[in-house]
């Protein structure tokens, strides 16, 4: 075990872990700060939102109630208008009724036309019988003149006048008679031919009457069609104002309820901001408190720092990165590199883990998923080992979190083994200070964040010795920027490597020691050591 090869002194031992523990406060409070800053910016936006939402709210308000009483006033127009429109289609009703009223009239007028015009045809049938006899009466008188005619002549032949004058007598009142009834017959005909004019004249108006009656009847019956036509729609036009006038009343009513919700979120908005004022008086108190807490801390650190700083260093077999990191990484300490997936990790990851061995030390190593068993070997077999050696002699322990690699000795599937078992079977067989190279992003894929951060206390908290090495691998682009944050903070030395303008640059971004913020670029390598840290 560690402590049969690395006995340790208790009181430094302890005070490396209070180190520690320090240090990962000072990540936390660096989150909880760079939290304290965002939820500041938030609460001046939220306050403005809500000093903005407190105005609309009261706005709205306003607005709708003068909408609703726009809208009683157009529901009060409805209602009379379906008033007026019952009264017109009672109107059309009584219209329809007169009309069918004077069609039953006409009905009845054109029947007594019809038979008045029957009774005419019949006296035009008497007239013309009259007027036949009158023609046998003319005849009549006709022959009687002839007759006297004759009485004349033959009372004149006879020769006396004793006969004669008898039989002329006679024959003149016939002929009086015939000329006296010829005389009335023409009076007779002259006044059926006036009667039979008149009874002319009655029959076309008769006709001309029934004439007009029927086409009235016509006219009525097709105003009536139209009233019925009218009455229909008036009808429905009341329906449909009977429903806008319901409507509107459930409008006004909806109306009036949302002004008055509108009125609660004004007073609900105008109470966020004075909770808002008291949240910010709050958090700038907290934050005053903060800033001591980060003094303390600062303090404490101070002296962990000024330890590393002449601490015995772990190289990393990459050139130019040890120069840059001021001879290595610290032996003891706590290390963080980040990356994005636009660049390339794994080569300089293996490269440091090979190196370690060569350096007889052991590694822990969690890889990230791109790294595969090819370029590890390439890295081992690079410095005289290789990697099933370093399996086999406890000197390199794999921890698959991504399930890219097949169980065996000292590789440990992770979704089948705890993180926590397989780092407590780790520090037990190894015989070597250890370089513990984690994966956060795996991590996360195993436990979630807020176990991951729980493990890492965990972890610290002797499981590992304090002359181990903790470098920390995070993927910027799959884990949360609060966790790599906190990971950050709580790092003596970090390392950042990243794409800009089609190149990568690696930069120092903390560390005791080496040339801090300084963006020196990188090339890569097919071979091992795979990445060479070139100076500007």
């Amino acid at each position: 075990m560690a402590s049969e090869h690395y006995p340790s002194v208790p009181d430094q031992s302890t005070a490396v872990t209070e180190e520690r523990a320090v240090a990962n406060a000072q990540g936390a409070l660096d989150v909880v700060q760079a939290a304290s800053v965002t939820i500041g910016e938030q609460l001046g936006e939220i306050d403005d939102r809500a000093a903005a939402q407190a105005t609309d709210a009261q706005w709205i308000a306003d607005e709708v109630s003068s909408l609703s009483a726009t809208i009683e006033e157009i529901a009060a127009t409805a209602t009379e208008v379906s008033e007026q429109s019952q009264r017109a289609t009672e109107a059309a009703d009584d219209g329809r009724e007169a009309a069918a009223d004077a069609i039953e009239s006409m009905d009845e007028v054109r029947e007594l036309g019809q038979a008045v015009a029957t009774e005419v045809a019949a006296l035009q049938d008497r007239v013309d019988s009259i007027a036949d006899a009158l023609a046998g009466i003319d005849r009549i008188a006709d022959q009687t003149n002839m007759l006297a005619l004759n009485a004349s002549i033959e009372a004149a032949r006879a020769g006396n006048a004793s006969d004669t004058d008898g039989f002329a007598v006679v024959a003149d009142e016939i002929k009086g008679l015939a000329e006296e009834s010829q005389q009335q017959a023409e009076e007779i005909d002259a006044t059926l031919a006036a009667v039979r004019d008149a009874t002319d004249d009655t029959v076309e108006q008769l006709d001309a009457a029934i004439d007009g009656i029927d086409a009235g009847a016509e006219q009525v019956t097709t105003a009536m069609a139209r009233l019925d036509d009218v009455a229909d729609t008036v009808a429905e036009t009341a329906e449909g104002i009977a429903s806008v006038s319901t409507a509107t009343d459930e409008q006004a009513t909806t109306s009036e309820a949302i002004a008055q919700r509108c009125e609660t979120v004004s007073d609900r908005a105008a109470a966020i901001e004075d909770d808002l004022s008291e949240i910010r008086a709050a958090r700038s108190e907290q934050t005053a408190m903060l800033d001591e807490i980060d003094d303390v801390l600062a303090a404490a650190e101070a002296d962990r720092q000024d330890r590393l700083a002449d601490a015995p260093t772990v190289s990393t077999g990459v050139d130019g990165l040890d120069a840059l990191c001021g001879g290595g990484l610290v032996m003891g300490g706590q290390a963080v590199i980040r990356y994005a997936d636009d660049t390339q990790i794994d080569g300089a990851i293996a490269q440091l883990c090979a190196t370690a061995v060569a350096a007889d030390q052991a590694v822990s190593l969690t890889p990230p998923p791109s790294l595969d068993r090819s370029t590890l070997a390439a890295a081992f077999t690079a410095t005289d080992r290789s990697l099933a050696d370093a399996l086999d002699g406890d000197d390199l322990f794999v921890l698959d979190a991504f399930g890219n690699w097949d169980a065996r000795y000292n590789v440990f599937d992770l979704d089948r083994t705890s993180l926590a078992a397989a780092n407590e079977t780790t520090a037990t067989r190894r015989d070597a200070p250890l370089v513990i190279v984690g994966n956060i992003q795996g991590e996360i894929r195993l436990m979630g964040e807020q176990a991951a951060r729980e493990a890492r206390y965990k972890n610290d908290d002797g499981v590992f010795e304090p002359h181990d090495t903790v470098v920390n691998v995070i993927n910027d682009d799959a884990v949360p920027a609060t966790l790599a944050a906190f990971y950050s903070g709580a790092a003596d030395q970090e390392l950042t490597l990243r794409r800009t303008d089609g190149s990568e640059y690696l930069t120092l971004t903390a560390s005791p020691r080496g040339t801090v913020d300084e963006k020196q670029p990188v090339s890569h390598l097919s071979d091992p050591p795979f990445l060479r840290v070139r100076e500007n």
